[in-house]
């Protein structure tokens, strides 16, 4: 009996140990997971943040140019109104 519990005993301590390697592999995994994930994609997240803002600041001259034209066409039309009106 004593053979036999000695036995599952060192089996445990085995096993035991094992887990814990297995954990302490996890562990380091896990700490060096964020760090991986940075290094790979922020370079890849600032090329999109400039190009983003690039797009953003072409649209917004587009857009204002559009609504200048479409104001000053308003103001030649008025002009054009107020002077047949007067002719």
């Amino acid at each position: 009996m004593d053979r036999e519990a000695a036995v599952i005993r060192a089996e445990m301590n085995q096993t035991r140990a094992e887990l814990d390697r297995k954990l302490e592999l996890l562990e380091a995994r896990a700490r060096a997971y964020p760090h991986q994930l940075s290094e790979r994609y922020v370079p890849d997240f600032l090329a999109e943040k400039v190009l983003g803002s690039l797009l953003t600041i072409i649209g917004a001259r587009m857009a204002l140019s559009e609504w200048r034209a479409h104001h000053n066409r308003r103001r030649q039309i008025r002009a054009a109104v107020e002077s047949y009106g007067r002719g």
